[in-house]
């Protein structure tokens, strides 16, 4: 089972460090790396509401571009996220799904290899 620790905060500082060299000032934080046999990139918009849902099967990578949502795990630990805020929901994660303000997001689902 999957819970709320297991989410990770996607971000600057989160993660190894990397100060590029390839002509302008750039920085990089590898949050993440794993095998994956396939992807699905899209774009989700939701009003207020909310659901359960079961454990997902893959993954997803999210940019939470407009509003703010919650996350409920099955043991009652919770977190929210605002516009801005990118994050990785794990494989296995089930629980509840707030959207406290209509929002949208830009995610990608990787499939486990």
């Amino acid at each position: 089972m999957k819970l709320i620790a297991d989410i990770t905060r996607l971000g600057a500082g989160v993660g190894a460090h990397t100060a590029l060299n390839y002509g302008m000032d750039e920085d990089d934080w590898c949050a993440l790396r794993g095998p994956a046999s396939g992807y699905t990139v899209g774009w989700w918009e939701g009003r207020v509401g909310a659901v359960d849902f079961p454990a997902t099967t893959a993954d997803e990578i999210v940019w939470l571009a407009e509003g703010r949502i919650a996350l409920i795990d099955q043991a009652g630990g919770r977190i929210e996220f605002r516009a801005g805020d990118s994050y990785r929901l794990p494989a296995g994660f089930a629980g509840r799904w707030e959207t406290l303000e209509d929002a949208k997001k830009l995610y990608v689902l990787l499939d486990k290899a």
